[in-house]
């Protein structure tokens, strides 16, 4: 059989897993982590990096670096969306000739689909060092809430990265497949699902291989990144001094420090009673630092999170409402995504439910292995597993008024169709435009349009004499398909889903040829080497933060010799970096060990300038 891999593709961390003999795994990367962070950096000459590498380049050039755009995905730009982002985020957002959404990195505006496909290649990558061979069939992961375009925007990335997608497959769905086989759990079980940029709570009856979800439901929306929001404010309340607030509020990379000083305090306090927080913010200005020091504790901050974790347990009441159970009925929770680390959270599921949530599957792993098991499964044909998945938002027609008419209600089990009749608005009307629209709202302008039929040329006759047929149809995994019915003429009209932001043909084709290119170009190496070339590389990274960090915080107390020292090591390791996979090569390892060596003796320096 040919190899297939299940993809978790998060807003936060990606990750990418295999079925070994029965057993699902997760596929390390060539660093030997098991989780691909979610960003993509552009670099000042212009060379992409992923993960890791990527992480580091945000931390000295944070607008050059996209992350949790998967919170943008087959959205249409608007102003307001770009404004919404400029206050989160460092980067830019720009609309593109579709009006698809991209995001302008060192000076090139990248779609947000070629932004998932360069992750998609890298796990691709790793998958094929593991395999030895190449890869193409996959199954990849979305939010359960996933609109038809961003479903359509996931695919479109894959297909860039050069992967054939088996199915799409909702993201706690696959949790709980991971976990159902894994434990030969029987039940009902409920999936928590809270990530760093969604939410979603599915409710199952897993059975012998049989994977029913009964209900659905969360928040695109919202995830790790609003808890984090929370800190910065906290944060930004100890600046007391209005211009020095003013400052730092209006500078992308001050802004940033600021959000990964909040982002560690909250890792940090989740595993200890208390956060020391000591930095000095340095917007970009000759007026100096801004110090910042303060204490968190574990209690002041789960008051502070508090309403967010109220408003994920109202959606998880949603869910079993809809799914007819009560909380006794739920026989185990499974708890997945990075932020269900957070003990505020597991303590309150816990005592929601009135027993511990289930914990024997990693929350960061649980839907990579469980999109694995289904990758296999779709392969092998084996009939081991059959999923059962429902629709996760409503589907309908605006009428007159303004209002919305369901024809697929949410959770209505996939496979599924509706067809119901509408008339036109007038006799002797000969043009009849129909809207569709998707989510909850009875008011259309409060749901997702998602594109508009139009019947031309129709017979004039009186209103209730022309039957319109409209139907919906879903395939299995949500992909939306609408007609409709002209009953006096038979003319059958398909719609154009023209909320769906592709690219088009010839821009996918060109993004896809150069992931072709770049694929070849990190598969020409031996592996070894490779593999060696990126430790190098990130090693390199890794000193140079931490002495532009060092730079940033102590300089303003730093003797003018010490200053220049450092300044001479940052040239060093900047070129040493910008040499790329020559570092190895060309046999600089020695160079690299005397520029560290002059770094520690520089940081030593700095450290006793400040504490003189």
């Amino acid at each position: 059989m040919p190899p297939s891999i299940g993809i978790d593709l998060g807003t936060t961390n990606c990750a990418v897993a295999t079925v070994v003999k029965g057993q699902p795994r997760l596929i390390e990367r060539a660093t030997g982590q098991r989780l691909l962070p979610s960003l993509v950096g552009i670099r000042e000459d212009g060379a992409r990096v992923v993960g890791e590498e990527a992480r580091l380049l945000m931390e000295t050039m944070p607008e050059a670096v996209a992350h949790a755009t998967k919170r943008f995905i087959g959205q249409r730009w608007t102003p307001e969306l770009a404004a919404r982002a400029r206050l989160l985020y460092p980067y830019q957002l720009v609309a593109g000739p579709h009006d698809d959404v991209r995001v302008k990195l060192a000076g090139q505006a990248l779609p947000i689909s070629q932004i998932s496909a360069m992750l998609l290649s890298e796990l691709r990558l790793d998958a094929e060092e593991f395999f030895d061979r190449e890869v193409t069939q996959a199954v990849i992961t979305v939010p359960a809430n996933f609109t038809d375009a961003q479903r359509a925007a996931t695919r479109e990335a894959a297909e860039i990265a050069g992967l054939k997608v088996l199915r799409l497959v909702n993201e706690p769905t696959a949790a709980a497949m991971a976990f159902g086989l894994a434990h030969g759990f029987s039940g009902n079980a409920l999936v928590f699902d809270l990530g760093g940029g969604t939410f979603d709570v599915s409710v199952l009856r897993i059975d012998k291989g049989v994977f029913e979800v009964l209900a659905t439901a969360g928040d695109p929306y919202f995830g790790g990144d609003d808890f984090d929001n929370v800190l910065v404010q906290w944060l930004l309340g100890h600046v007391t001094d209005e211009p020095s607030r003013e400052r730092l509020t209006k500078d992308r990379a001050a802004v940033q420090q600021l959000k990964l000083v909040a982002e560690h305090a909250k890792c940090e306090v989740s595993q200890a009673m208390f956060a020391r927080i000591s930095t000095v913010l340095m917007p970009d200005s000759k007026q100096g630092g801004i110090p910042l020091e303060s204490m968190l504790t574990r209690t002041f901050f789960e008051n502070l999170v508090r309403p967010k974790t109220e408003y994920a347990l109202k959606i998880v009441e949603q869910a079993l409402n809809e799914a007819n159970l009560d909380q006794s009925q739920v026989d185990s929770v499974l708890l997945v995504g990075g932020m269900t680390r957070v003990p505020l959270l597991r303590q309150l599921v816990a005592a929601h439910f009135r027993k511990e949530p289930d914990v024997r599957v990693d929350p960061d792993e649980a839907v990579a292995l469980g999109a694995a098991i289904h990758a296999a499964e779709l392969v092998e044909k084996g009939g081991k597993t059959l999923l059962l998945d429902v629709v996760g938002s409503t589907l309908g027609v605006q009428v007159a008024g303004g209002l919305v008419k369901p024809l697929i209600s949410r959770n209505t089990m996939l496979p599924c169709s509706s067809t119901e009749i509408f008339y036109p608005g007038r006799d002797g009307q000969t043009v009849v435009r129909v809207p569709v629209v998707q989510g909850e709202s009875a008011r259309a302008v409060e749901n997702v349009r998602l594109g508009e039929l139009a019947l031309e040329d129709l017979a004039e006759t009186l209103r209730r004499e022309h039957e319109l047929h409209v139907t919906f149809s879903l395939d299995t995994e949500g992909q939306l398909a609408v007609s409709v019915t002209d009953q006096h003429s038979g003319q059958v009209k398909a719609v154009t889903i023209d909320q769906r932001t592709n690219l088009g043909g010839a821009e996918t084709t060109a993004l896809a040829q150069r992931e072709t290119a770049h694929r070849k170009a990190q598969q020409s190496a031996d592996p070894a080497e490779r593999r060696a070339t990126r430790h190098a590389r990130r090693a390199l990274h890794g000193v140079l933060v931490s002495l532009r960090r060092l730079q940033r915080e102590l300089f303003h107390v730093a003797k003018e010799a010490d200053q220049a020292e450092a300044k001479a090591v940052a040239v060093t390791l900047a070129e040493a970096i910008k040499a790329g996979d020559e570092v190895e090569r060309t046999g600089s390892r020695e160079e690299i060990e005397k520029v560290t060596t002059r770094l520690v003796l520089a940081l030593q320096h700095l450290s006793g300038s400040q504490t003189g």
